[in-house]
């Protein structure tokens, strides 16, 4: 495949153009029912962005480690462990069960998820509200979205491990050791396994921002799975390195700004008293932030669309559609008169 030369792009300029396709969207003429369709859409394709895999380490205990509150601690320690051996048959059913569920939870909303992006992405693209059509039509392709987020969680998760559990080791070693002997041995280790945490997660949030931004919508261009739209965009970003780069660090403002723009927004309703609440519904909240969404989505987009017509999703999708030979050609969306 022949890569894409090196071309002048603007990180800045689809800044404006995106706040001009959100006034269009859903302003031009405003329709309460096409806002509430590509706010359900907005929802499944940001399900769960509130959450993800958090974790921390609270180095806790006496402050004093010798006389009574030493004796105290290591008593009630003894206890806790002997009362854990006492029920680790029943502690361990419980645990499987709820991680048996937590984790089917999480592959369920990763579906819906990877559903609900090209949906949202379609409603942006196309000016429509729909979502039955999209939900059906981009089915084959959100599977394929779907197989490689459970692939790059595993990945992730497994990867993490070789971070977490020496570090639950340096925990547990510092719990029971002076401090003083855990600084001269067991402070830097832990610092460069933080480190490598923290490296790893930026490296899977760098895979996932990419193929959302830009993966997908190649993906809905040339109705192809996921694994060749990686291959397009590669080709792409390959001689275009520094201007991805750059544009992952523009990200960063983007979301700060529109995290101070939600807070402010946010602060104001719960000074309303109840007003505020309607924040805190999951699908409701979506619909009243839906503007910085359809920005978000849009900047992204055109900021893609600035390498060809190729790769604009705002172009008739029948008239750039490159089939592979992954998926047939699919053809487009048929207008629909009620917007479902």
């Amino acid at each position: 495949m022949d890569t894409i030369q090196p071309r002048e792009i603007s990180i800045v300029e689809p800044i404006g153009a995106a706040i001009e396709k959100t006034k269009e969207i859903l302003f031009q003429p405003f329709d309460i029912g096409k806002w509430f369709a590509i706010g359900f859409c907005a929802w499944l394709a940001t399900l769960g962005n509130g959450g993800g895999v958090r974790g921390g380490f609270n180095f806790g205990g006496p402050g004093n480690h010798s006389g009574g509150g030493s004796h105290n601690f290591h008593q009630e320690m003894n206890h806790a462990k002997d009362a854990i051996l006492e029920n680790l048959p029943v502690i361990a059913s419980v645990a499987v069960v709820v991680l048996i569920f937590i984790l089917a939870l999480a592959f369920v909303f990763m579906w819906l998820k990877s559903r609900g992006q090209f949906m949202f992405l379609h409603c942006v693209a196309e000016n429509k509200g729909e979502v039955v059509k999209p939900w059906k039509h981009y089915a084959q392709q959100a599977n394929s979205l779907f197989q490689f987020k459970v692939v790059l969680w595993l990945a992730g998760s497994v990867a993490s491990l070789f971070f977490v559990v020496p570090l639950v080791f340096i925990v547990i070693s510092f719990a029971k050791t002076d401090f003083k002997v855990f600084a001269a041995a067991g402070v830097i280790p832990a610092i460069f396994l933080v480190l490598g945490l923290f490296f790893l997660a930026i490296c899977l949030g760098v895979i996932k921002t990419l193929t959302e931004d830009f993966v997908v919508p190649i993906m809905r261009l040339r109705a192809c799975s996921l694994v060749d739209g990686w291959r397009h965009f590669w080709a792409l970003c390959k001689p275009n390195m520094g201007t991805f780069f750059l544009f992952l660090l523009f990200l960063i403002v983007v979301h700060i700004v529109i995290g101070m723009i939600a807070f402010a927004v946010v602060a104001a309703a719960c000074c309303m008293c109840c007003v505020g609440i309607i924040f805190f519904i999951p699908y409701i909240g979506t619909v009243v932030m839906l503007p910085l969404l359809v920005w978000r989505r849009a900047y992204s987009a055109l900021f893609l669309a600035q390498f060809g017509p190729e790769y604009d999703v705002f172009a008739r999708i029948d008239s750039v559609v490159v089939p592979t030979e992954s998926f047939p050609p699919v053809p487009p969306v048929p207008d629909s008169p009620d917007g479902f």
